[in-house]
């Protein structure tokens, strides 16, 4: 695949992501002018950037959109319910074009049954839809009043690099109108020794008949506006040829247009004649630029720079940086113990500085890594809408703190467990509309889906307003198929969490969408993956919230270097409150309790060493790391404290997986191994015992 094929399928992607959130909006709060252009647009892009590929298919299906939308835009088609529907499985059918033939697959007699009969359905909602077939057959150019555009086009010497072919861009141009003079520029070719086959020295001149704008024959070159210089007039403006020979400097293009008959020689007047001795400011200069160039009705916007890059990339890069920083702890470790203390001294400030800035890289390359969860979260609109659709429910969907960042891999890990809990707050969740009116409740239900920074964590909360979850009937399922025993000493918390046992289910019958007791357990075990904790929080006939916790990103994080026991351990310097010693009047106090006074209130501790079975330390001393999760805080008991460590994260692989409380590894510049704390499961671990 080439790197200008690439782009075209990100392109389409975002484009169709646009129309269909437009689309979705469009369901909520009714068809406006801003989400009717978004919609033309996406589809205006989609058909050119494709016609420039020659995918024909996608063209002729998208042309039929536009010319809808188009007659929207100029008021002369309202838009319905009905027709929204129909735009959302006409974007479907894009995907699946663009799918099938960026992938050199044919269009199979299904999917083409599929586009034709979408294709017939818009072409019902097109004004004069009546007397279509009494004009079908008719030229286009009697119907509409065409005109001719004269296109200079020059390609850049690096066109042919980015994939593209002169033949599609005669190929869309001879789709969009008809193509009646084709010029070619060839004395700008080299001798042939000089010829690079990289580079394209042949320019055109073209007349196109065609019922377009000038705006919409720049269109036509959009995707490759940045590799080609143009210049586009009406063809019987005798002043623009005179201008056009000016701007381009090549003394054989008179001569060119004379003979491919675009001018006669004694209509074409000079430059110079058109111009006499006049001061600039009295006189308004006629000047053709480059389309790139050109000016439109629109105000200007601000520029912005941006740089594709493949996420692997990205990815192999914080690899590299690692590795450098695991390399520049070792070095930083060795220059500690360097015997000549004045040598040692400078090869330990300058080793301290290269790691302040490897920090500074490493920071810059992690935050290329952090994405808006808003991207991510629209996409959900149309599957709430199709959902509850489905099952006959009317549901607000609501997404606030579209803006938080979190990194790219725990968003796209994130999506597939926050799909399935937001399919079952619809089906399990939100009533029917009579159920709620009867339940003195408003007919629409309400879903909620936020995201927000906390204590160096990303919190996202799906909160329903509907029926909350049957305490009662969870328990007695547990009970029947073995998860609870009968004599239980369950919280209602508790109780909560048993929706994430496998096989478990409350739905009183199977559907499409829920009740096989699939799912929820593999949600659980996705965001545990993820360094993540999940809670749910319910009240009967008010609704319920299931809040989940993750940590920023998964590869580097800022650490605090403990000591128990012969091991050495690293706690998230970001889920640190405070460290304080363990005296030894204290411990003695301590008499076997897990609580101490901490500036007179009660707190829980866990002893690290006895959790993990670690040796007993040599040390007399021993200090309590309070960290904290969330709303929950414990103090660990630890021996030493050894210091901020910047920490490179590790997989401990499938024979470690299951340490309690431990959720990675790290290389020391000792070349030692240090265990990751996982805060939060050893939180539920001193909850548990």
């Amino acid at each position: 695949m080439t790197e200008e094929l690439e782009i075209f399928l990100e392109d389409c992607d975002d484009q169709l992501q646009m129309m269909e959130d437009a689309l979705v909006d469009m369901q909520s709060n009714g068809a406006s002018e801003r989400s009717i252009g978004t919609i033309f647009r996406a589809v205006h892009t989609i058909k050119g950037s494709a016609g420039m590929f020659g995918f024909e298919d996608i063209v002729t299906f998208t042309h039929i959109g536009e010319n809808l939308f188009d007659s929207i835009r100029q008021g002369n088609v309202a838009v319905s319910e009905e027709m929204i529907s129909l735009f959302l499985l006409c974007k479907d059918h894009i995907d699946v074009l663009i799918s099938l033939l960026t992938e050199e697959e044919e269009l199979r007699n299904a999917k083409k049954e599929v586009g034709d009969n979408l294709i017939k359905r818009l072409e019902g909602y097109l004004p004069g839809a009546e007397t279509k077939e009494e004009v079908e057959d008719i030229p286009s150019s009697i119907v509409v009043e065409a005109v001719k555009w004269h296109i200079s086009i020059r390609f850049h010497k690096d066109f042919f690099t980015t994939g593209m072919s002169i033949n599609s861009v005669f190929n869309f141009l001879n789709k969009v109108g008809e193509v009646l003079i084709i010029q070619p520029i060839i004395y700008d070719i080299p001798f042939i020794e000089e010829i690079n086959p990289l580079h394209p020295y042949i320019g055109f001149e073209v007349c196109l008949l065609a019922d377009l704008s000038k705006s919409e024959v720049e269109d036509v070159f959009e995707f490759i506006q940045e590799d080609v210089d143009l210049y586009i007039f009406l063809c019987d403006d005798s002043d623009e040829y005179s201008t056009l020979i000016s701007k381009r400097k090549e003394p054989e293009l008179k001569n060119e247009l004379i003979s491919a008959k675009f001018i006669d020689e004694d209509i074409l007047v000079e430059p110079e004649v058109l111009a006499p001795v006049i001061t600039p400011a009295t006189v308004e200069e006629k000047e053709i630029v480059p389309i790139k160039e050109q000016e439109n009705s629109e105000p200007k916007k601000k520029a912005v720079s941006s740089l594709r890059v493949d996420s692997s990339k990205i990815d192999l890069l914080i690899n590299y940086m690692s590795e450098i920083a695991i390399t520049n702890s070792r070095i930083l470790a060795l220059v500690e113990d360097e015997a000549d203390e004045e040598k040692g001294s400078e090869l330990e400030e300058a080793a301290i500085h290269m790691k302040q800035l490897l920090e500074f890289v490493s920071d810059g390359i992690m935050d290329m890594r952090m994405v808006k969860v808003g991207d991510s979260f629209n996409k959900f609109r149309r599957i709430v809408s199709d959902t509850s659709k489905k099952i006959g429910k009317d549901v607000e969907f609501v997404i606030t703190g579209g803006d938080t960042e979190l990194d790219k891999t725990v968003v796209e890990r994130i999506s597939d467990p926050l799909l399935h809990m937001l399919r079952n707050s619809i089906d399990h969740g939100v009533e029917l509309p009579e159920d709620r009116i009867a339940s003195g409740k408003p007919a629409q239900g309400r879903v909620d889906l936020r995201a927000y920074p906390d204590s160096g964590t990303i919190v996202i909360e799906i909160e329903d307003n509907g029926k909350g979850l049957d305490r009662d009937r969870i328990l007695a399922k547990a009970i029947e198929n073995g998860t609870v025993k009968s004599n239980h000493n369950l919280s209602d918390s508790e109780i909560y969490k048993l929706i994430f046992a496998a096989g478990l289910s409350t739905a009183e019958k199977v559907s499409a969408i829920s009740g096989r007791g699939v799912g929820m357990d593999v949600v659980k075990r996705n965001i545990e993956d993820l360094r993540g904790t999940i809670e749910i929080e319910s009240s009967m006939g008010k609704g319920s919230k299931i809040t989940i916790r993750l940590p920023l990103t998964l590869a580097v994080i800022e650490g605090f270097l403990v000591q128990v026991g012969d091991t050495k351990y690293i706690i998230p310097l970001e889920n640190i409150k405070e460290c304080i010693e363990l005296t030894t009047k204290e411990k003695e106090s301590l008499n076997g309790n897990e609580f101490i006074n901490v500036r007179g209130e009660m707190l829980p501790l866990l002893d690290v060493r006895t959790v993990l079975e670690e040796n007993k330390s040599t040390t007399k001393r021993q200090n309590i790391v309070i960290v904290y999760f969330g709303k929950k805080i414990i103090g660990l008991l630890v021996d030493e404290l050894l210091g901020e460590h910047q920490t490179v994260i590790k997989s401990l692989g499938e024979v470690f997986e299951n340490l309690p409380g431990i959720s990675g590894g790290s290389i020391l510049g000792s070349g030692e191994i240090a265990l990751i704390f996982d805060i939060a499961r050893l939180i539920e671990l001193r909850n548990e015992g």
